[in-house]
């Protein structure tokens, strides 16, 4: 094919620059482009990265070709990777290119929608894999057909393409059912959900029914197409290695959340208990118009029995779901909702199924009015009893005093309200803590540790100028780094945001001379190599200098010296009779051996001398300084590496700082002997680093039971002030529960933007001791021990949720991932993942929770 006469390169570079970085929008259409071919293209037109080097315009990059991206039968590859197989580009940009370019074959076009994804926070994408659907007709396996469908496509575009499909024409009155197994089929009513409303997932079995020769539906023959499939709970290849509780939950879609809250309850053994013995049975409330019938507590103990009869590694909780989605609309379907509100439900939900109390009575609140608080707790209990009487209340039930102040009145009002769960805000600041390393320019010093406190939106100025007071250093003389992997990332400007610095990021920040023209910042690395090998960030080792260089009169000798001084406290120099100094009248003995090729070189060198003996300057027998390491210049961006010669001559450097930087190539020999410190990054910092991200339950237990004053929209209508007051509010703890759970409100959320704390909060595993905090010196022990753990991993867009329970029969944690359960290590329960907690107070039975 000749190149394109349409536009020139310039024009092009000029047109597709308009489309780099584009805002995706719902409902656009991109396609897929292999990423070398557009790569190539770009390098065709002129457009580069930063870091690319360009020497002269590369090759036509000839037809578009996305072969590498299908399979041999023409689908699309599975895990492909955005930016590494392949670049999205708007449909704009595609026709373009198609009519500059041309594509190899009439396949090359992947067109994909933009939709839109995100549980807290909405956000586009394109849909690169479709979703894979199981057409069947009338229930019969051999009319099985596959499909992809887009998460955008309504159940009325469904019908018509299942219509087409089989034949069936418009005015024929049809059935759309999804299936899940023999017993579980719920049928699609609304035309206008799409596939991601309902959530399907992949593979999911679609049935179109039409009525048989008499009229009447085939529903009732259902069964038949389920008897070969893997659906069935006797063809399941891993019940053989299946044990009661350690049954997975299989992922029906998006319902990672429930499974890991179902997993938790499991693991509570006095309500497992409960429910496998049947006693629920006895306890239910089906005319309680509160509750769900008794549905919600029946498909509950149901799932129970099925996940402890150790005859299945895993099973679909499908009636369960059901039967949620019934009652909880907000839970139908099967895309991603938030574990803690579906916890929620569950618990009230089991409750007024469960409740003992028929007929509610009606009572009427007093006000405190001074009593004491033993006496207006016990009454409160009392009264909540009368209403509220379930196995839920007996294990999971507690008691808050509630003290709200009027700012004006001095109004007290004392309230005592039961609670199921707790939920502990996480400590957080409006500044942020960043971990600092400053490297003295007196090489002697160790490298200071600092933990600095700086405003969230503050600028690196800000960080500079704390670090300045904290260390005595005027802030005009540090200069701060971002140093990975033992080598300079980046070079913040004193404008640049704090943002930009990770929360587990280590900071390096470095003081030197006062900048002048006299002298010129070099960074240096520290490099490792053996013989002729290329320069490889791989190879770098220890912590990265600056050092500061004479713009004039620095030869080679005169820069070794100051890196050899500033090296002083990582290095063991040799003594005198070392084998390192080589005597010049062994120079030329054949049987002398060097470290490397380039150490026999600079022997041989007369100039390559650092400095000599005494006995030399005697007029004795001479030794020859060996250097320690080569110098070498590396320009930014390239791995081109420059040796610098010891020939007498001044060194040129760069005008600016990170221009290029200097690699002193150590060889394996030299660094063993001669080189004593490890990188302080992967010693003394870690633990630093460690404890900076990580939160003591404690503390959000204090920060929860704190004096805080209620903001406008919370105020208090005061009845003595006869207005509402913005006064100040406490809780306190006056009984716990036998089953604590508690939640960390990870997920905060205000007017202006929405944010998850990732940081760890270190809570125990055993031994957690409620007593300080709970302020009825009555109440009798309340040392809990850990049971389980709701574990979400990701972001406020969505995420992944697991759990770690400890199983009350062979008392080991194990982790349940949707359908797969795994033994783990005590150790790895606590992570920054978790989100709610489950204890159970030792010595827990099965009588009622009593006030003393």
């Amino acid at each position: 094919m000749a190149e394109c006469v349409d536009a020139d390169t310039e024009t092009q570079r000029k047109l597709i620059e308009l489309f780099i970085g584009k805002q995706m929008r719902k409902g656009e259409t991109w396609y897929l482009i292999d990423t070398n071919w557009f790569k190539a293209f770009r390098r065709y037109v002129g457009i580069y990265d930063i870091w690319e080097t360009v020497d002269k315009q590369d090759d036509y990059p000839g037809p578009i070709d996305n072969s590498s991206l299908f399979n041999e039968d023409g689908s699309i590859r599975e895990l492909l990777t955005d930016g590494l197989d392949y670049v999205l580009v708007p449909k704009d940009a595609w026709e373009l290119l198609v009519k500059w370019y041309g594509t190899i074959n009439t396949n090359t076009a992947i067109p994909r929608q933009v939709v839109e994804y995100g549980l807290f926070v909405k956000h586009y994408k394109a849909e690169v894999y479709l979703q894979h659907l199981r057409f069947c007709k009338n229930f019969k396996k051999e009319t099985e057909v596959s499909q992809e469908v887009s998460k955008t496509h309504t159940i009325g575009y469904i019908e018509k393409l299942m219509r087409k499909t089989y034949g069936i024409s418009n005015n024929e009155e049809v059935r759309l059912w999804t299936c899940f197994d023999p017993n579980s089929c719920d049928e699609l009513t609304k035309p206008e959900e799409t596939v991601q409303d309902i959530g399907f997932y992949q593979n999911q079995i679609l049935v179109i029914e039409t009525k048989s020769s008499d009229r009447n539906w085939l529903r009732s023959y259902r069964s038949s197409y389920f008897r070969s499939t893997r659906f069935n709970p006797d063809r399941n290849p891993a019940d053989s290695k299946a044990s009661p509780g350690l049954c997975g939950l299989c992922n029906m879609g998006n319902t990672c959340f429930m499974n890991s809250v179902l997993q938790c309850m499991s693991n509570c053994p006095p309500i497992t208990n409960f429910f496998l013995s049947d006693e629920h049975l006895n306890e239910l409330n089906e005319e309680n118009p509160l509750g769900m019938r008794g549905e919600i507590a029946k498909s509950f103990g149901d799932l129970m029995k099925t996940m402890w009869s150790g005859k299945h590694a895993y099973t679909m909780p499908r009636n369960f779901k059901l039967q949620v989605g019934k009652f909880a609309p907000q839970f139908s379907g099967y895309q991603q909702h938030d574990a803690q509100e579906l916890l929620t439900f569950l618990l009230d939900g089991l409750h007024e199924d469960l409740n003992r109390i028929k007929k509610k009575p009606y009572i009427e609140l007093q006000d405190s009015s001074g009593r004491p608080d033993k006496e207006i707790a016990s009454e409160a209990w009392e009264n909540y009893r009368k209403r509220n009487d379930s196995v839920i209340v007996d294990f999971f039930h507690g008691l808050l005093k509630s003290t709200v102040v009027c700012p004006d009145c001095d109004k007290v009002s004392i309230t005592f309200d039961p609670f199921c769960y707790l939920s502990l805000p996480l400590p957080t600041k409006k500044e942020k803590a960043l971990e600092v390393l400053l490297f003295h320019y007196d090489p002697v010093l160790k490298p200071t540790h600092y933990t600095v406190f700086v405003p969230k939106r503050g600028l690196i100025k800000d960080l500079v100028s704390n670090v300045g007071r904290l260390s005595g250093v005027p802030s005009d003389h540090l200069i701060v780094t971002d140093v990975t992997k033992c080598h300079f990332h980046k070079f913040f400007a004193s404008n640049d945001p704090v943002e930009e610095i990770k929360d587990k990021d280590v900071i390096y920040i470095y003081e030197i001379p006062l900048s002048n023209n006299t002298n010129v910042i070099i960074p240096v690395i520290l490099w490792e190599a053996a013989g002729k090998q290329l320069f490889n960030y791989e190879q770098l080792f220890g912590d990265p200098l600056l050092i500061a260089a004479p713009r004039k009169d620095c030869t080679y000798d005169v820069l070794y010296q100051i890196i050899i001084h500033k090296l002083r406290r990582c290095l063991r120099m040799p003594d005198d009779n070392s084998s390192w100094w080589v005597s010049k009248s062994k120079i030329s003995n054949a049987d002398l051996t060097f470290t490397d090729k380039d150490d026999e070189e600079s022997l041989a060198n007369e100039n390559d001398r650092s400095c000599t003996d005494e006995n030399e300057e005697k007029g004795g027998d001479s030794s020859i300084r060996r250097k320690l390491f080569s110098i070498c210049l590396i320009t930014e961006g390239s791995k081109e590496c420059m040796k610098l010669h010891n020939d007498g001559n001044q060194l040129q450097f760069p005008k600016y700082m990170g221009e290029s930087f200097i690699a002193l190539r150590w060889s394996q020999d030299a660094r063993k002997r001669f080189f004593s410190v490890k990188s302080l990054r992967d010693t003394e910092d870690q633990s630093y680093r460690n404890n900076l991200q990580v939160i003591k339950l404690r503390d959000c237990i204090e920060l929860y039971t704190t004096r805080e004053k209620l903001g406008a929209n919370d105020a208090w209508y005061c009845p003595k002030c006869k207005k509402h007051q913005q006064a100040t509010k406490k809780f306190d703890l006056w009984s716990l529960p036998r089953i604590l759970i508690i939640h960390l409100k990870r997920f905060v959320y205000n007017r202006y933007r929405s944010d998850k704390v990732d940081r760890t909060v270190n809570y125990p595993l055993g031994g957690l001791d409620m007593s300080d905090y709970v302020i009825n010196k009555s109440e009798p022990e309340v040392i809990y021990d850990l049971i389980g753990v709701c574990n979400h991993y990701g972001g406020m867009a969505g995420g992944h949720y697991t759990a770690f329970c400890i199983n009350q029969n062979d008392q080991r944690w194990h982790l349940f991932d949707d359908n797969a359960v795994n033994p783990i290590n005590e150790q790895d329960v606590i992570s920054n993942a978790a989100y709610v907690l489950f204890y159970m107070r030792r010595n827990t039975s099965n009588e009622k929770m009593e006030l003393n």
